[in-house]
């Protein structure tokens, strides 16, 4: 279980208030595809997006959800295309925290709906991890407002007051051997019938 503490991080190690303020950067290299891919990939999905990617390549969604594989990328964007066309993107490339490894690109994204009857904004993070090798995309994780999926409510709940040590299975010689002393009594010992007594005519049995 994660320390409570954790839960404020987003995807780059920081706390959103601290990821949404990362200097704005310039692509270098190969970062240009990958930024003019991305940018695509949200906007006009199509087959030949899939080359920037590992065939293992993890897609974290906004919601938490995972789905793993090009297969499962390409149906994911390919619907969220096709039912939001009405959409304006921005991306800006930031400053990569030292946190991540290296390869590793930080974009926020502005995403603004057109749409009249229901125009809207949202800001979002989006983290991708590039094998180092070959440069394509092993990581593409999606946050709402630069923060991690909600946790549950009962999962608050139950972690609020619980906090796991390394140490808490751990017990001193004496314990072990006073539970080992235990398990040995209670193996030797036989059952007994709780209502052994109780038979007879006077009891009506």
């Amino acid at each position: 279980m994660h320390h409570l503490s954790n839960l404020k991080c987003n995807a780059t190690g920081l706390a959103p208030e601290h990821s949404m303020v990362l200097p704005e950067r310039d692509a270098v290299a190969d970062e240009e595809m990958v930024m003019a891919g991305l940018l695509q990939l949200y906007t006009a999905f199509s087959e030949e997006l899939l080359a920037m990617f590992a065939p293992e390549v993890l897609y974290t969604m906004p919601n938490g959800s995972v789905v793993v594989g090009t297969k499962a990328i390409a149906e994911k964007f390919a619907a969220l295309t096709r039912m939001n066309p009405g959409r304006t993107i921005r991306q800006r490339l930031l400053q990569t925290p030292e946190s991540l490894p290296r390869g590793a690109m930080v974009v926020d994204q502005l995403v603004t709906s057109t749409d009249e009857m229901q125009p809207a904004t949202e800001r979002n993070l989006i983290v991708l991890k590039r094998r180092e090798h070959d440069g394509l995309i092993v990581s593409l994780t999606e946050e709402a407002g630069h923060r991690k999926a909600t946790v549950p409510l009962a999962a608050r709940a139950a972690s609020a007051n619980v906090f796991n040590s390394p140490t808490d299975n751990m017990v001193s010689p004496c314990t072990s051997k006073l539970n080992l002393t235990k398990r040995r009594h209670y193996l030797k010992g036989k059952p007994t019938a709780l209502f052994a007594g109780m038979t007879g005519p006077s009891y009506g049995l």
